[in-house]
């Protein structure tokens, strides 16, 4: 208690005492008024060390003065304060040190399990590397049966057959392995280097070129290599025009190595996007621009437009060029002689919405140099010149698509027999034509442009469906005095897409054949009836 408040309280109780209304009052009342005191100085002492703690703790900072609530008709009450959720009340929860000991923990062992996942589960290249490949199952079935050992093709085997025949066949007729990826990234402009390697099984149908026995021949004509397994693309290209811009900008690539020849539609298409289970008759049977070639060739376009709403680019002028071997695949030149080729592509400009939009004409040459042999020595005697000349249209505005190409082969062939044939034998030019036309409608989300650019779950993807007639045709020899090469195909057919890279295919078609003087043979009927079914899948 304070000395001034003990000091008016012991005066005021002397005072009391010396009245002399106190000497009046008997002891009981005196007593009592001591009590009621004693209660007092009690209560006041109480008091006293209540503000003394009081004192003792922070005060809080005095509160903003509340601004001036307007006076309105009803007065509306504060909203509670909201509810934290546990995210919040985790965020402002401090984490301990065993908390921290225990995530490193947990960060070391998953750094060393993603270690060695890589070493031992990961391949590892020393460039970046993209995978991929094609595998295709097939089934046959023809009438009349088709005779083993010879060749079944618009020129005839002129074989005898060698085993019984058969109505049916199961065949794995490609399997393909490609890779490729970056040597060189130009960051600045774009300007790549790039590789491409690839593998394919080729058809060896006929068997071991070193076997004549019946047990190891079957349908077709042999690989030109002889082996079942080939190189087929072998390349680096450059980027002569920038790559990281914008759709707008134009393409320029120069590739060298062993590559495919840019001839016409059917000989470039590949087999994910190709309708028509077997290709054209021509593009086998016109040797250069079937086969991959070793050389140098330039592609490019010019004249770029780009529909900026459905992200749509088309370049009014495509063009390629170049010089190889013309040889093949996986052979040096054979001759002291380069073939040249060259092709153009013309795309009327559209907006994705016109109806001409991908309606495209385009015309192709090749120049090259053929071996003239004689058949009974097997040396060459003269260099013959030969010439691939086409010219396509393309017009695929979905659910529509046609396409029509029309080539035309010319080949310097000696006048007499071969087996007689000297360096000063003359010869003339055959000429060998070929054309197909495709008619496709197609019905799915699969090839629309609004589907290509969602991103598809898991292995969710779109299906779509084609059904198409193609009619084909291909004369060897066009000269009126020849007979019996002439090869007319009818196909009806219908493709089904169910994912991304797969897709099942079945044909019905049709083969009409003009007969030679002789008549029809086992290898080369009048008419013959097939069904091929196809599942081809990639990865």
């Amino acid at each position: 208690m304070p000395a001034n408040k003990k000091t008016a309280l012991t005066g005021a109780l002397v005072l009391a005492l010396s009245s002399p209304a106190v000497h009046a009052q008997s002891a009981r009342q005196l007593k009592r008024e001591i009590d009621e005191l004693r209660k007092q100085v009690q209560q006041l002492i109480e008091l006293t060390k209540a503000q003394a703690a009081a004192k003792a703790e922070p005060e809080p900072a005095p509160a903003a003065a509340p601004a001036p609530t307007p006076v309105t008709a009803a007065a509306t009450p504060p909203a509670p304060a909201p509810e934290q959720d546990q995210a919040t009340r985790d965020a402002n929860t401090p984490a301990t040190q065993a908390d921290v000991l225990g995530l490193r923990t947990d960060l070391e062992n998953y750094k060393y399990e993603q270690s060695r996942t890589a070493e031992r589960n990961r391949a590892s290249v020393t460039r970046n590397t993209r995978i991929g490949g094609t595998v295709q199952l097939r089934g046959n079935w023809f009438n009349p049966g088709v005779a083993a050992g010879q060749a079944n093709g618009a020129t005839g085997g002129n074989t005898t057959p060698q085993a019984t025949g058969r109505h049916t066949s199961f065949d794995v007729p490609a399997v393909t392995l490609s890779f490729t990826g970056n040597l060189y990234r130009d960051y600045a402009e774009g300007k790549n280097l790039t590789y491409q390697l690839g593998f394919t099984t080729a058809s060896n149908f006929a068997g071991s070129p070193s076997t004549a026995t019946s047990a190891s021949r079957t349908l077709g004509t042999s690989s030109s290599g002889g082996t079942q397994f080939n190189l087929t693309n072998a390349n680096i290209a450059y980027s002569f025009e920038p790559t990281n811009g914008g759709s707008e900008d134009r393409k320029g690539t120069l590739t060298f190595g062993q590559q495919q020849v840019p001839f016409g539609l059917e000989a470039q298409t590949t087999e994910e996007i190709r309708p028509v289970i077997t290709s054209a008759l021509f593009t086998s049977a016109l040797s250069g621009i079937n086969q991959r070639q070793i050389g140098l060739i330039y592609r490019g376009d010019a004249f770029v437009d780009v529909d900026w709403t459905n992200n749509y680019r088309v370049a009014l002028l495509e063009y390629a060029a170049g010089i190889v071997n013309g040889s093949g695949p996986n052979k040096s030149d054979n001759n002291g002689r380069k073939d040249f080729l060259g092709r153009a592509a013309f795309t009327v400009p559209a907006d994705y919405n016109s109806w001409l939009r991908e309606l495209k004409f385009g015309v192709s040459v090749y120049e090259g140099f053929n071996n003239l042999v004689n058949t009974t020595s097997n040396a060459v005697v003269q260099v013959g010149k030969s010439r691939r000349t086409g010219f396509d249209i393309n017009y695929t505005h979905l659910p529509y698509s046609i396409a029509y190409e029309f080539a035309q082969g010319e080949d310097e062939t000696f006048t007499t027999p071969a087996a007689t044939a000297s360096d000063t034998t003359p010869t003339f030019r055959k000429k060998s034509r070929g054309q197909y036309v495709n008619f496709g409608y197609t019905w799915g989300e699969q090839f629309l442009a609004s589907e290509k650019t969602l991103a598809k779950y898991d292995d969710y993807w779109p299906k779509s469906y084609q059904a198409f007639l193609r009619f084909d045709e291909f004369d060897a020899d066009t000269r009126a005095e020849i007979v019996g090469d002439r090869t007319r195909i009818t196909t009806l057919g219908l493709n089904a897409f169910f994912a991304e890279t797969t897709k099942l295919q079945a044909n019905y078609l049709i083969q009409r054949n003009d007969l030679p003087a002789t008549g029809a043979t086992a290898d080369r009927p009048a008419k013959q009836h097939g069904i091929q079914v196809q599942l081809q899948y990639g990865f």
